[in-house]
């Protein structure tokens, strides 16, 4: 009797736990796929419209649709002290004047470098700014005025041919400073011209009242063979000068007392680059990308040029930066854009190989730029990071 009464407790037991087995759920977590780049969260709205990037001190200077912002992920930087580590609407304080926000356009990259950014407020009508406002990125103050009819009664507009974060509308050098062009009432001069201001912001404090920085100006007069004005510009900041490259003229090189040469030949007999896409100086060289997979080299600061030909076509879709000790291109207006190393084996020839990009999808790049040990990358819909020690990893064939 008492066999039968422990088996009849145990076969209660074994059924009941028979019974919690056939209950039980099998919980599935899911776990998000790990990416190469990751978005920087702080950014919302059409804050995540990257247009334009540079470094600051210990920041990163954006350029986004309406506004400009700083982000500092540095740590210890006074900037992160008195800011947080974004800037943005939503978490902190703006660094942008709802009365004067950066242009809405997309199309409209401001000339922007550590120091300094020029705004043509978004509000106006690029066929008739005649006003640009001078901010200092240190810190948040009025701005000031730069007045193009004050230094010239002719003046019209501002030049700014819309054409996307790859070509701003003026440039500004390391040495600060603005170059821009501008069109006057005289539409047969043979000519274009040039207004290139000196900034100076040496103030300690910011005033919410009154701009804090100072503008000297002077007006460049550059006499073509034909009437000019309406040619397209491109402009481009190389150490203490700027090339301007004027279409069907030449391209010009700028120095910071105003004066000016042609440095590619004649527009008949070129003897450098023509219609170049892409500007910039690597280890002493100065190198322009032109069509058809030609490269121009200068050693000497544009004086003279050496033509190098037979290379990779899709370089004129790109813009080249310094990251870590490698030059670094990116892709622009590409379904799929890309990101690659580009080394030189020698005098007339390149290797190029490309980086991971998983995790950016199909946005559009703007802007690239290193911080520290990181490096960020500017788009059409977000700004994106990645760690410089994992930057340089291949992307899979």
């Amino acid at each position: 009797m008492r066999k039968f009464g422990y088996y009849l407790i145990m076969s209660v037991l074994l059924a009941g736990s028979a019974c919690r087995k056939e209950v039980e759920k099998l919980v599935v977590q899911e776990v998000d796929k790990q990416y190469s780049w990751a978005e920087v969260k702080h950014l919302i709205n059409y804050q995540r419209n990257v247009m334009r990037v540079t470094t600051g001190t210990n920041t990163l200077n954006l350029q986004q649709t309406g506004s400009f912002e700083v982000l500092s992920p540095i740590l210890g930087s006074p900037e992160k002290a008195a800011n947080g580590y974004y800037t943005g609407f939503g978490r902190t304080l703006s660094r942008t004047w709802g009365s004067d926000p950066l242009p809405w356009d997309v199309r409209n990259a401001v000339p922007m470098n550590a120091n300094f950014y020029a705004n043509p407020n978004g509000y106006s009508d690029v066929v008739s700014d005649t006003v640009l406002t001078i901010y200092p990125t240190k810190f948040f103050d009025r701005g000031t005025r730069l007045r193009l009819r004050k230094l010239d009664p002719t003046a019209t507009r501002f030049e700014n041919f819309l054409v996307g974060s790859r070509f701003p509308f003026g440039a500004i050098n390391r040495n600060n400073y603005l170059l821009c062009g501008y069109r006057t009432t005289n539409l047969t001069e043979s000519s274009f011209r040039l207004v290139l201001s000196k900034l100076v912001n040496s103030a300690s404090t910011a005033s919410l009242f009154a701009g804090t920085t100072q503008i000297s100006s002077q007006l460049i007069r550059i006499p073509t063979p034909n009437p000019s004005q309406f040619q397209y510009k491109s402009f481009w900041a190389v150490d203490d000068y700027f090339l301007v490259w004027c279409d069907g003229y030449g391209l010009f090189k700028i120095a910071q007392d105003g004066s000016f040469q042609q440095v590619n030949g004649t527009f008949t007999q070129a003897t450098g680059p023509v219609n170049p896409t892409a500007v910039f100086k690597w280890k002493g060289v100065v190198y322009a990308m032109q069509a058809n997979g030609t490269v121009w080299a200068s050693a000497n600061d544009c004086a003279s040029w050496q033509r190098i030909d037979g290379l990779s076509p899709g370089l004129i879709y790109s813009t080249f930066y310094p990251v870590g000790d490698s030059l670094v291109g990116i892709t622009h207006g590409v379904i799929r854009n890309s990101i690659y190393t580009l080394r030189w084996l020698n005098s007339n020839s390149i290797r190029l190989r490309e980086l991971k990009t998983d995790g950016l999808g199909y946005v559009d790049f703007s802007d690239l730029a290193q911080l520290g040990d990181t490096v960020y990358l500017g788009t059409t819909s977000g700004l994106f990071k990645r760690p410089l020690k994992e930057f340089f990893q291949s992307k899979p064939r």
